[in-house]
């Protein structure tokens, strides 16, 4: 069940649900007021095979309990046999833990049996009473679709594709989608990149915040390895202690889920023929035309999200 937590924890830290893989990222914000952004390539859809898997385990009427091995003391065990096993141990041999133990292996009682198919039971029922808590947390974040459910993947799409901008949304396997979305519209109002109808939780890729002197300032959490946290703020404190003290261990099964969560791995372009006050890009703003144009090159080694802000001015 520590594997399930940490996997939780997991899609937490990285904004519960999606991630950007790889990607070009495109925004234009006039000083008129006007902006367009596009988005093509991946988003990952976190934790999908884990939360099939945990749905799968919960019919698992087929397991079958196996006893484990019973161990006696020496008085119920042949002693030559037993003595067998104490001259290995004292000359050394490399196997005398092993050849002890075995020595010391007897037929399990019926008493012993039935006890250790009772504390199975119980480890199965919590098991799966976990297993089935987790899948209904998941499935609030979802919106009530059914992560488990073989439908799951065509009611996220559709669900998707009755908003505007998702030109095409294509499900490549493992919860990996690709993506063509562009959309237009007036920067006056705050503008956010994806939201999904009822989906939760969503840590955006791109923010941008319209303010009362006619600036607008554009985020974008997702994009950056450490973004992510530093825009969750201090909610994630309790979480990160967590996930220090259960994947420690760089060899461990939680390890394993940190390393192969999805790294963001494009580009971010934002042109603008407003002021930009102010940016976060190696080399600030380049000239194409009438438009500044700045540029974040996004993967696993940026830590700052891209962040700017511009002043419009509107006539």
């Amino acid at each position: 069940m520590r594997i399930l937590a940490v996997a939780a924890a997991a899609w937490m830290l990285t904004g519960c649900l999606l991630s950007p893989g790889k990607f070009t990222a495109d925004m234009t914000v006039l000083r008129g007021g006007g902006f367009s952004f596009a988005y093509k390539g991946d988003i990952h859809l976190l934790g999908l095979s884990q939360l099939i898997a945990m749905g799968a385990a919960l019919d698992d009427s087929k397991a079958e309990f196996t006893p484990s091995p019973c161990y006696g003391e020496p008085a119920e065990v042949d002693a030559a046999v037993l003595k067998t096993a104490y001259v290995q141990e004292e000359q050394g041999s490399e196997d005398s833990e092993d050849w002890a133990e075995e020595a010391l292996e007897r037929e399990c009682t019926p008493a012993e049996i039935e006890s250790q198919k009772e504390a199975w039971e119980e480890q199965r029922a919590a098991k799966k009473a976990e297993d089935a808590k987790n899948i209904e947390i998941f499935k609030a974040m979802l919106g009530g679709i059914d992560p488990t459910s073989p439908d799951a993947i065509d009611e996220f799409i559709t669900r998707i594709k009755k908003q505007k901008g998702w030109r095409e949304v294509v499900h490549k396997g493992d919860g990996l989608f690709t993506v063509d979305y562009a959309i237009s519209g007036r920067i006056d109002q705050d503008y956010s990149f994806p939201t999904i109808e009822k989906v939760q939780g969503i840590t955006p890729f791109i923010v941008a915040t319209a303010r009362a002197n006619n600036a607008v300032r554009i985020d974008a959490p997702a994009f950056a390895a450490g973004g992510q946290t530093s825009f969750m703020g201090g909610n994630m404190g309790g979480l990160m202690s967590i996930l220090q003290a259960v994947g420690s261990s760089s060899n461990s099964e939680e390890a394993k889920i940190f390393a192969n969560l999805p790294k963001p791995d494009g580009v971010f372009t934002l042109s603008t023929d407003g002021d930009i006050l102010t940016n976060n890009t190696e080399d600030g703003p380049s000239v194409s035309g009438a438009m500044r144009v700045l540029e974040w090159k996004v993967n696993a080694r940026r830590e700052r999200a891209p962040e700017a802000l511009i002043s419009l001015n509107p006539a």
